[in-house]
């Protein structure tokens, strides 16, 4: 078993002193994205308000820094439309000269 790490920065920087052992490290993602859950459930509405992505470093017990997590929300200003495929790289119009 190894002990990983899950440091948190939320606009505050909390260190993991304590750590967990896991098994492996498909079994420390597993935990990071629990733990990322949780923690965005006990913010409540604290974290709909201050709209900075939260980061989560997650080390192994050599200090080795293993994946970092974002997480963050994004509400838009004014009216917005979700459209299903599309990103803001694509355009509606054929380019210049095709025919469509």
């Amino acid at each position: 078993m190894t002990r990983y790490f899950f440091h948190v920065d939320n606009g505050t920087f909390i260190p993991d002193e304590d750590g967990v052992d896991l098994p492996d490290l498909d079994a420390a993602r597993m935990e990071a994205v629990r733990a990322a859950g949780e923690m965005i459930n006990d913010a409540k509405q604290s974290f709909w308000d201050h709209m900075t992505p939260w980061i989560m470093n997650v080390t192994d017990d050599q200090d080795r820094l293993l994946f970092t997590l974002q997480f963050a929300a994004k509400v838009p200003s004014g009216e917005a439309r979700y459209i299903p495929g599309s990103s803001e790289h694509e355009t509606k119009n054929p380019p210049d000269g095709a025919s469509g």
